[in-house]
């Protein structure tokens, strides 16, 4: 297992760099515009969710990894172990970047103690663990061409949901709907009171979110075809 976290690094690295100084740009820009720990909190996640695990899972199959990763003396439970540690490493790294630069740039206007409060942490997490769940077995399973499937199977239900918007029109068209529903269950997720039980709720998804995706990548992994 340390062997293979040791691999990833090394495969990775170089991409990490990369992300992080894309990042940098951002989030230099970001914070000098947003006031609210709350937006703050669900852009960083949502970019940070996103990017890293697309590039990082994605890149083994643009350098064909997989067969030599596989070739070596290991399960292949434990090698989608490895990947889901050191993707969720590398995430909690861009994280932390994150709150570097909203703590260290003079004209940041997000409050540091709103962002590293106990719950706007959990929810980060819990949002990244959604993300991650639905990328990790459609990236390790079909690597590149996963992401393709799962780009352009979301710009196919966008272009379907927009049709029956159009079709259907007023307040009940799908699109509004679901865009409304998104956007309660952020502010649920966001404007709760932060009771004890709240925290362990959100403590107990992440946890049930994560070994719901580690269960079907390793299932999904050991059917594929190297």
């Amino acid at each position: 297992m340390l062997k293979l976290l040791r691999l990833e690094y090394l495969f990775n690295l170089r991409q990490l760099l990369i992300i992080l100084a894309i990042f940098s740009v951002y989030f230099a820009w970001a914070v000098n515009r947003i006031d609210s720990p709350g937006v703050f909190t669900i852009t960083t996640s949502i970019m940070v969710g996103l990017g890293i695990p697309f590039a990082i899972v994605g890149r083994e199959d643009k350098f064909k990894t997989a067969a030599l990763v596989c070739s070596l003396p290991v399960r292949r439970s434990t090698v989608v172990l490895s990947k889901f540690a050191a993707t969720w490493a590398a995430i909690l790294l861009g994280m932390g970047y994150t709150v570097f630069l909203v703590a260290a740039l003079p004209f940041s206007k997000v409050p540091l103690a709103g962002v590293l409060s106990v719950k706007s942490l959990l929810v980060s997490m819990f949002l990244m663990s959604i993300l991650f769940a639905v990328i990790l077995p459609f990236t390790i399973r079909f690597g590149l061409t996963g992401i393709i499937i799962l780009l352009v199977g979301c710009q196919l239900l966008g272009i379907v949901a927009l049709i029956l918007t159009q079709m259907l029109g007023g307040a009940g068209s799908p699109l509004r709907l679901f865009f409304r529903a998104a956007e309660r269950g952020l502010r649920f997720l966001l404007h709760h009171q932060a009771t004890p039980a709240y925290l362990l709720a959100l403590a107990g998804g992440i946890i049930a979110v994560n070994i719901l995706a580690i269960l079907v990548s390793r299932a999904v992994y050991a059917r594929r075809e190297l």
